[in-house]
């Protein structure tokens, strides 16, 4: 059975996949607790005499609900293939705890009619209210800055002109996260809290990421009164063979190991619970941006 853990041990939080790390036009952005892994679940080395085969690759796993972008659906979890090279004498990995970024926001800001910031609460309707449309301009930045600048250097132009409470508060309600927010609002409003039996996999196979289907052995086995536990991928089984070998070692709970499946299931009870049956999208907004206790 899945780990029970006590509530002052959930950091269940609104959590965005860095575009740097994506494919083009991908984003990918969901609720997961980053305290079940202390950040991101990296599976353990496995055994070099039984697996001298096969990619030896680690893997970053972020379980929870999750839409993707580019599939346009649903996932219980994002597990990402860690790649390293080397350049210039340093290592460098494809993806690092840094690209997970938790979107810890209570607050968005408005322009009001003179023209000023405005803090306000994170609700459905302040949600995309501020337009940046008069924040580059009154930053003095052009349109072209903004639409050929990547990420990082728009957000260091920003970060010399506004403290980076307000670019949160910026960010938080401008109309680009809301379309985001908003997305993952409505799945989890129409499809519950219940697993989607879907995963987000970005390995050498699947460069650009795709939607892999997936059955939960022990979460079915509660019904059938089997004793199987792991997952599987019926459409793909070189897949289900490397997945199945992969284990992370989890940060709270009784046990220290855990695999993909019971991780997942961890976390969507852990969302379950906190949220106590309630799918309104409102609800969900204001209990994961700390302004409603249920």
């Amino acid at each position: 059975m899945v780990d029970m853990y006590t509530r002052n041990e959930n950091s269940l939080k609104l959590v965005e996949i860095q575009e740097s790390v994506l494919p083009e036009d991908e984003w990918l952005i969901g609720i997961s607790n980053l305290n079940y892994f202390n950040g991101i679940g990296y599976s353990m080395p496995m055994n070099l005499e039984s697996e001298k085969t096969g990619s030896m690759n680690l893997y970053a796993l972020i379980p929870g609900i999750f839409y993707c972008s580019g599939q346009q659906t649903s996932v219980d979890a994002v597990l990402i293939e860690v790649t390293q090279k080397e350049l210039f004498g340093m290592t460098l990995s494809s993806f690092r705890p840094e690209d997970v970024r938790p979107l810890d926001i209570a607050t968005g800001m408005i322009l009001d009619e003179s023209g000023y910031g405005k803090t306000v609460r994170l609700s459905i309707e302040t949600l995309g209210s501020f337009h940046s449309e008069s924040f580059l301009k009154d930053a003095g930045l052009s349109d072209n800055t903004f639409r050929y600048s990547r990420e990082i250097e728009l957000a260091m132009r920003l970060s010399s002109w506004m403290p980076t409470k307000v670019l949160k508060q910026a960010y938080a309600s401008s109309s680009f996260l809301r379309t985001r927010i908003i997305r993952l609002l409505e799945d989890i409003e129409f499809f519950g809290l219940t697993p989607r039996r879907r995963i987000y996999v970005r390995n050498q196979k699947h460069p650009f990421g795709t939607v892999v289907e997936v059955r939960y052995r022990m979460y079915d086995d509660i019904v059938t009164l089997g004793s199987e536990r792991g997952i599987t991928c019926p459409d793909d089984i070189d897949l289900e063979n490397e997945l199945s070998n992969l284990t992370f070692s989890k940060g709270i709970g009784s046990q220290s190991e855990t695999d993909i499946e019971s991780a997942i299931m961890d976390i969507l009870q852990n969302i379950d619970s906190e949220l106590e049956g309630r799918i309104e999208r409102d609800i969900v907004l204001q209990k994961f941006t700390g302004e409603m206790r249920i």
